[in-house]
């Protein structure tokens, strides 16, 4: 006969399902929540961008007007991709996403909206960055995409990211039209286009620089370089 489970096991295997239960529960709340209510809303928003078009189509502001619509949908975009980042983490309390699956959620989701699966490398210890420097990877490489799937219509996307003792460096590369970025970015922001800035922003908060390089016809690359911090320990 077996001896019966000690009281501290089975206190343990209560607490690990009553968490488990919890968390399947928040899952369950984004899911039929925040994550219906984010992708609504961006349908709502990109519908009332058409409408709005024709009615400024002689106002001397509509690109403007029109860009930071568009701007806004992509923030929408974001928005859902870090809620299924949220709604994915939430399945297990034993796992915790790191900077490879945030990484492979973006590419899945450039993948069911594009068609397009692009091919992704990742080496160096990138798991030992510090929160900021993977929130900046993880929105250059957002943005990257998101300007693909709008502008580029590429055929092929290669994502690289590369961690060394000094640096990270992460890039970008799409074989579609190309453009001029030093009149083409400056434009895109007059018309309200703000993702570029915001990613050259928050890349030299943390001490690194990004650089973008292009030609009409193709193709483009978007590259960063982030100085290497270690962790803080936990």
């Amino acid at each position: 006969m077996d001896a019966p489970d000690p009281p501290h096991h089975r206190d343990d295997e209560l607490l690990a399902t009553a968490l488990q239960r919890r968390l399947n529960r928040l899952r369950f709340d984004l899911h039929d929540g925040p994550q219906q209510q984010v992708h609504l809303l961006a349908q709502d928003l990109r519908l009332f961008r058409e409408q709005l078009a024709p009615m400024l189509e002689r106002h001397p502001d509509r690109d403007r007007a029109l860009g930071r619509l568009e701007d806004l949908e992509a923030q929408l975009v974001a928005l859902d991709d870090d809620l299924r980042r949220l709604s994915t983490a939430a399945r297990s309390p034993l796992v915790e996403e790191s900077l490879a699956d945030g990484l492979a959620q973006l590419a899945e989701v450039f993948q069911q909206r594009t068609g397009i699966s692009p091919h992704t490398e990742v080496s160096g210890g990138i798991d030992a960055l510090t929160d900021s420097q993977q929130i900046a990877v993880l929105s250059i490489v957002r943005e990257s995409l998101s300007n693909i799937r709008r502008h580029s219509e590429a055929d092929n996307v290669e994502i690289s990211i590369s961690a060394g003792e000094e640096s990270i460096v992460v890039e970008v590369r799409d074989d579609g039209s190309g453009f001029e970025p030093e009149v083409e970015a400056p434009a895109a922001a007059l018309r309200g286009h703000l993702g570029l800035v915001g990613m050259r922003e928050r890349t030299e908060m943390l001490g690194g620089r990004t650089e973008i390089h292009s030609t009409p016809g193709g193709p483009t690359v978007v590259s960063a370089s982030l100085p290497r911090w270690p962790a803080e320990p936990v």
